[in-house]
C-alpha cells in the first residue's frame, strides 16, 4: 500500500561545506529551532555568517526539492489511478470469462472466452509494468524527502521482497491456452460423455477459477488510489506536519479516520463489496449435487448469508475443497465484521456531549424537586410528632406510629436521592471535562511556578539588601567605637 515514508537521515547542506562560513551546523528540522518550554537556561547561539550567494543557492535548491516533491506526488497519483483502473478492468473481464465458461459443459473454453483471456493477459502485462514504474517513482520521492542523490540507496531487501510479492499478486490471471476450434470442442464433448451427469470430486476446481480468485487481491490497488486522492496526502501542509510528528499517512491511518467520521457509510460499502465477491466465489467453487452445474447466484448469496452470520441451516453445503476454504474465510470475516457493526451501533446509540448535558440537567432537576418535596415531608412529619408529644389526647397511638413510619421513609428517600445525584455528577464528567480540568490545572501550576520564581528573586534581593544593611550597621558600629576610643583617650590626657 501507499505510505509516506519518514525521513531517516538529516537534511544535508546542498552546497560545499568547505567554502562556507558556518560557525555551527544548520538545524536538522524546524523543531530544533524552537526552544523547549520547560528549559530554564537559555541556549546561547553563536552568530552565523552566510554569504548571500550561498543563501541564494540553498533557497533555490530547497525550492527545487519542493517542486520535485509536488511533481512526484502528481505522477504517483496518476500511476495509482491507472493501476487501479486496469486492475478493476481485469477483475471484471475475469468474471465475464468465467461466466461464459460456466454455461459450457465441463467449463470448457470458447472462442469468446479465449479472446477475453488474451485481453486480460495484455492488461496484466501493462499492470505489472505500471507497478514497477510506481515503485521507481516512490523511491525517487524517498530520495527527495531525505536529500539522497542516488535513489538506489532506498532499495533494501525488504523493499525488493515487497515488490516481488506485489508483482506476483498482480501477475496471476487465467492464461489463454490453445485456441478452441470446432474439432477440438467435439473431441472434448466425446471425451467427457455429455449424455451422463456425474458429480465432481471434492478436489476438483476449474483452472480458470483457480487462477481467477486470486485476482481479487488486486483490490489493494484501490486502497492506494484512495490514499493518493485523500486531502491529507494532497495537501503539502498536512504531509509536512505528519513528517514533523513522525506519523505515516497511509491507508491504515486514513481508514481509521474515515471509520470515525462516516462509520455507517464505510461499513455499508465494505459489507456490500464483501457480499458480492464472496457470493461469486462460492458460486464459482461449488456445484449442484450429482451435476456439473455451478451454484446459481441466488443460492450462492444465501450460502454466503448463512455462513457470514454463523447460522448454517444445512440446506446448502460446500461441494469442493475450494468452496469449503472460501466458506471458512467468509465465516471468519463475518465474525470480524459483526464485531465492527456492533461497535458502530453502540457508538450510534450513545448520547453525544450536548444530549448528555440536557439529559443530566433534566434528571438533576427532577431529583432536586423530589428531594425538596421529601425534605418538606420530613419537616411536616417531625412537627406532627413534636405536637403529638405535647398533646397526646388529640392523637391516637396508631396515628403516631404511621407518622413516624412516614418520617423514616422520607429520610431514606432523601438519602437515596443524594446518592443518585452523586452518581449523576460522576457520570456527567466526560473525557473532555477531564482534559479541560487537566489543562486548567497545568496552567495554574505554571502560573504558580512563575510567581514562586519571582518571589525567589525578590527574596534574594531582600537578602542582599539585608546583608548590605548589616554591613553598614557593622561599619557604623566600628566607626562609633573608634570615635569613643579617641574621645576617651583625649579625656585621659
Amino acid at each position: 500500500m501507499a505510505s509516506e515514508q519518514d525521513p531517516k537521515q538529516p537534511l544535508i547542506n546542498p552546497f560545499d561545506r568547505k567554502e562556507s562560513f558556518y560557525t555551527e551546523p544548520i538545524p536538522t528540522t524546524v523543531l530544533d529551532m524552537i526552544p523547549h518550554p520547560l528549559s530554564n537556561k537559555r541556549k546561547t547561539r553563536r552568530p552565523v555568517s552566510i554569504k548571500p550567494s550561498e543563501t541564494h543557492a540553498y533557497m533555490s535548491n530547497l525550492s527545487e526539492r519542493l517542486s520535485a516533491r509536488k511533481y512526484l506526488h502528481r505522477r504517483l497519483a496518476f500511476v495509482s489511478d491507472l493501476t487501479c483502473g486496469i486492475s478493476m478492468l481485469g477483475i471484471i473481464l475475469m468474471i465475464i470469462e468465467n461466466e461464459i465458461t460456466f454455461n459450457q459443459i465441463c467449463d470448457r473454453d470458447t472462442p469468446t472466452s479465449w479472446y477475453i483471456k488474451m485481453i486480460l493477459t495484455s492488461s496484466t502485462i501493462i499492470l505489472v509494468v505500471l507497478i514497477l514504474v510506481y515503485h521507481r517513482l516512490e523511491l525517487a520521492l524517498y530520495s527527495v524527502n531525505n536529500c539522497i542523490e542516488d535513489w538506489r540507496v532506498g532499495i533494501t531487501f525488504k523493499k525488493i521482497m515487497f515488490i516481488l510479492l506485489e508483482v506476483i499478486i498482480c501477475f496471476i490471471h487465467p492464461v489463454p491456452l490453445a485456441y478452441p476450434t470446432k474439432s477440438h470442442m467435439q473431441e472434448l464433448d466425446a471425451k467427457n460423455n455429455v449424455t451422463t451427469t456425474s458429480g465432481h470430486p471434492l478436489s476438483y476446481i476449474p483452472l480458470d477459477v483457480a487462477l481467477g480468485l486470486p485476482m481479487f487481491l488486486r483490490l489493494y490497488l484501490l486502497c492506494r488510489c484512495i490514499v493518493y486522492h485523500s486531502q491529507l496526502v494532497r495537501n503539502a501542509a498536512s504531509r509536512s506536519f505528519g513528517y514533523l510528528n513522525q506519523v505515516k499517512i497511509n491507508f491504515s491511518f486514513l481508514i481509521r479516520i474515515y471509520l470515525q467520521q462516516w462509520p455507517t457509510r464505510c461499513l455499508l460499502i465494505i459489507c456490500i463489496m464483501s457480499f458480492l465477491i464472496g457470493s461469486w466465489a462460492l458460486r464459482a467453487c461449488n456445484f449442484k449435487p450429482s451435476t456439473d452445474d455451478h451454484f446459481p447466484m441466488s443460492d450462492a448469496m444465501w450460502l454466503f448469508t448463512v455462513t457470514f452470520t454463523s447460522l448454517g441451516y444445512g440446506d446448502l453445503i460446500a461441494s469442493t475443497h475450494c468452496g469449503r476454504i472460501v466458506a471458512g474465510m467468509v465465516s471468519l470475516y463475518g465474525l470480524f465484521a459483526s464485531a465492527l457493526i456492533i461497535a458502530v451501533l453502540a457508538q450510534k446509540l450513545m448520547l453525544d456531549r450536548s444530549e448528555k448535558y440536557v439529559h443530566s440537567f433534566v434528571l438533576n432537576t427532577q431529583l432536586t424537586k423530589e428531594r425538596q418535596q421529601q425534605s418538606a415531608n420530613i419537616i411536616k412529619f417531625a412537627l406532627k410528632l413534636w405536637v403529638w408529644r405535647g398533646d397526646t389526647k388529640r392523637f391516637s397511638f396508631a396515628h403516631y406510629l404511621r407518622t413516624q413510619r412516614q418520617l423514616f421513609r422520607s429520610i431514606k428517600v432523601v438519602q437515596a436521592i443524594r446518592r443518585e445525584e452523586q452518581i449523576l455528577i460522576n457520570n456527567s464528567i466526560d473525557q473532555v471535562e477531564l482534559i479541560a480540568m487537566q489543562h486548567k490545572t497545568i496552567t495554574r501550576t505554571e502560573l504558580t511556578n512563575i510567581k514562586i520564581r519571582k518571589m525567589e528573586v525578590k527574596v534574594d534581593r531582600i537578602e542582599e539588601q539585608l546583608t548590605n544593611v548589616n554591613n553598614t550597621i557593622n561599619n557604623i558600629q566600628n566607626t562609633l567605637t573608634i570615635l569613643v576610643d579617641k574621645i576617651s583617650g583625649g579625656n585621659n590626657i
